[in-house]
């Protein structure tokens, strides 16, 4: 655990060799990194932690306080305390996350590695204002159910993203962990949407970046990882077919072996 002003992030560690730091989504923990860590090769030092509200994280955000720098705060807190450069690896939205840190530009990054990051104000930028107040208006309507106290008010979340019958198909105990977060997850849709960095700026990362999505991704994640691909100077993207947004766990191994090659490249 790392302590910043009082609040606690969640942090671990194991292994030796160049950093890399995973950051997990919504309704997740570094737990939900293990089937590709344990393919990865060995010889890194694999540090993980979790984003506001999730894990050993302390929530710090509010619903009238919503920026994205309490997200950025927790990733630069942990790569400073590794003391060295790392390679930064996110899903979803912690994958939104590891895109605001490289570009508020206060940590030093090797590379960074997203599966299904979801900054959805690039849907809007890329003239798709029909997907975007689509995807608008339900999480607004999640957050009206979740409000009115529907008790699997997360599943709506689970399956807009991985496609109707995911948040059935969830062990039980993985529904229970997103019922009792799911405010946490309230305040990351209403992050997400204040979250406005465009093309332009994306198009200024200098660093090699891995954009992966699943073959059966919804629209609004085709929109938004197409713009991040035409947009980033040193990207390289890969489609896992047959993987939905939930492909770190459910195809685990062909994660593992994109992140494991491109590791590869950016580590000599």
């Amino acid at each position: 655990m790392v302590t910043v002003d009082g609040h606690n992030i969640d942090y671990q560690e194991t292994g030796d060799g160049p950093a890399v730091l995973f950051v997990p989504g919504s309704f997740s923990t570094p737990a939900a990194w293990s089937g590709m860590q344990k393919r990865l090769p060995q010889d890194y030092r694999f540090i993980a932690t979790s984003i506001c509200g999730y894990g050993g994280t302390d929530e710090t955000r509010s619903l009238g306080d919503l920026d994205m720098a309490h997200e950025v705060r927790v990733v630069e807190a942990v790569v400073r305390h590794v003391g060295a450069p790392v390679h930064l690896v996110g899903h979803s939205f912690g994958g939104t996350v590891a895109l605001a840190a490289a570009l508020a530009g206060n940590i030093e990054l090797l590379s960074i590695a997203t599966f299904e990051a979801n900054p959805v104000a690039l849907i809007r930028e890329r003239g798709r204002a029909d997907i975007f107040r689509a995807t608008q208006e339900m999480s607004r309507a999640f957050e009206a159910a979740y409000d009115g106290g529907e008790r699997d008010a997360a599943g709506r979340i689970i399956d807009f993203w991985g496609g109707a019958g995911s948040f059935a198909a969830m062990p039980d105990a993985v529904q229970d962990y997103c019922r009792a977060t799911t405010f946490a997850n309230v305040l990351d849709w209403r992050t997400a949407f204040a979250f406005e960095a465009t093309l332009a700026d994306y198009a200024g990362l200098n660093i090699p970046v891995l954009l992966v999505r699943g073959g059966l991704a919804n629209e609004a994640m085709v929109e938004i990882t197409d713009g991040l691909a035409a947009s980033l100077p040193d990207v390289h993207m890969s489609v896992v077919d047959g993987a939905s947004h939930f492909l770190i766990t459910s195809h685990a191994e062909q994660c593992a072996v994109l992140l494991s090659d491109f590791l590869a490249r950016g580590s000599g």
